[in-house]
């Protein structure tokens, strides 16, 4: 499980652990590999969150996801899992942008 916590913009370091963070939302191995589209032109941008390691998003990066995530939006198709993997990660990054915070994704 690929568990992401905000941060505050001014974090700067991966922190260690999540203690004291608050909790934006979890994304499982099967749902990651549903968004391999869209996280890698993520990755591309300059944005990168792999499953299997922990991972800081500043908030620039936050929104340089977000704009891929939104720009994606009508390329779903009818996978339910991958438009339950794609609503989730986007709300994650929707609610981030809105608060001007960052995330760290800690993989457990």
């Amino acid at each position: 499980m690929l568990d992401i916590y905000f941060v505050p913009p001014s974090c700067s370091a991966m922190p260690k652990d999540p203690r004291g963070l608050a909790h934006a939302g979890s994304i499982d191995f099967e749902a990651h590999g549903s968004l391999a589209l869209e996280l890698d032109q993520c990755r591309k941008a300059g944005a990168d969150l792999r499953y299997f390691d922990d991972s800081l998003l500043r908030p620039d990066q936050v929104m340089t996801m977000l704009r891929v995530f939104n720009t994606n939006a009508d390329t779903l198709g009818a996978d339910r899992g991958r438009i339950a993997a794609f609503k989730a990660m986007q709300g994650i990054l929707a609610r981030a942008a809105e608060q001007g915070m960052g995330l760290a994704a800690f993989c457990d």
